[in-house]
């Protein structure tokens, strides 16, 4: 990570983070398209147990987050606990790690920071084949309004299993820092990355922070995909345009800062199916939110732009002349 901040940028941090606080913890939020998950935001650090337990049930809930940074990293010396005053040594992307998950405060001012992360998770959702009579008789109220689909979740939310994907997220002056980003390893390429983004971008909204700054590894393909998300990559003059000075972020050898600006809530529409007991609403965008008519029309106008293809020509066979057969008199004369 960069220098230290000084006493008073560390104070206006505190200031900017307390926007995330401010958001529920632990409770289901129904997440708009996205019928067979849901997603919620952890508070590892105020476990009941303590801090060191609040680790220990971090790695086990979101194992594929560790694993993916940790792999082929030197791990911290065993016997020596690890401690963010004075530490003798280089901290490990593994100490970085749970600080970051357990949001570890800054107690002077020549100590990192990790202060104001809170973990953000993709969990699958259960979706029962069959309900009791009279279950969805009275619809209960939506419990965040900043937060999740536009109505309350019908049918109401039920656990189904562990994270698919985390983050963690930080508030800051104007933006939501993310410096860590996973998907479980079977689970990647089926859309739940772009889930989890798209509620980190609820997050930010409710938060009122227009940018999100994103720390992603300096792989080729890795970078190309969040290219694809709407991440541009940032100079040092994107980070002075944004306010960001020395030793804000969490910033990690070998990766790449992005960032990108959070778009306005999409405008979802609604539709309940209903079958004897049993309802559910699933949630679509308008033809305008998704783009298929420009799409169409811009198809229609490069096909009306096209020269027209002159007709083929027909070949006609030429006919064969027949040879009109002879004969042949005895004295040698031929008559045709």
């Amino acid at each position: 990570m960069s220098d230290c901040p000084t006493p008073q940028r560390r104070e206006d941090l505190r200031q900017a983070r307390r926007a995330l606080f401010k958001l529920p913890r632990n409770e289901w939020v129904e997440l708009a398209g996205h019928p067979t998950v849901y997603y919620e935001l952890r508070d590892y650090r105020e476990h009941p147990m303590g801090k060191e337990e609040g680790v220990r049930t971090a790695r086990s809930d979101i194992n594929f987050m560790f694993k993916a940074f940790e792999t082929g990293q030197t791990r911290p010396p065993r016997g020596r606990k690890t401690s963010l005053v004075d530490a003798p040594r280089i901290a490990t992307i593994h100490e970085y790690l749970d600080w970051t998950v357990t949001a570890e405060d800054a107690l002077g001012d020549n100590e990192l920071d990790f202060g104001g992360f809170r973990v953000i998770v993709l969990l699958p959702r259960f979706k029962p084949g069959w309900v009791a009579p009279g279950t969805y008789q009275e619809e209960l109220p939506k419990r965040t309004e900043e937060l999740g689909a536009p109505k309350a979740a019908l049918p109401v939310i039920m656990p189904n299993g562990k994270p698919i994907c985390s983050a963690t997220i930080r508030a800051g002056p104007g933006y939501l820092e993310v410096p860590f980003f996973a998907t479980q390893e079977t689970r990647r390429r089926k859309g739940y990355g772009r889930g989890l983004l798209q509620a980190i971008e609820e997050v930010a909204r409710a938060c009122k922070l227009p940018y999100l700054l994103l720390c992603s590894t300096d792989d080729p393909d890795v970078k190309a995909t969040w290219r694809a998300l709407g991440f541009l990559f940032t100079s040092e003059e994107d980070l002075h345009k944004l306010g960001v000075q020395e030793g804000d972020l969490l910033h990690m050898d070998n990766t790449v800062q992005m960032h990108k600006p959070v778009p306005q809530a999409s405008r979802w529409r609604s539709v309940v199916f209903v079958h004897e007991q049993w309802k559910q609403r699933l949630y679509y965008l308008p033809p305008e939110e998704t783009g298929v008519k420009e799409r169409l029309r811009a198809k229609q106008e490069a096909l009306a732009r096209r020269p027209a293809k002159r007709p083929a020509k027909k070949s006609v066979a030429k006919k064969t002349p027949t040879k009109t057969p002879t004969k042949q008199k005895p004295n040698g004369i031929t008559i045709r």
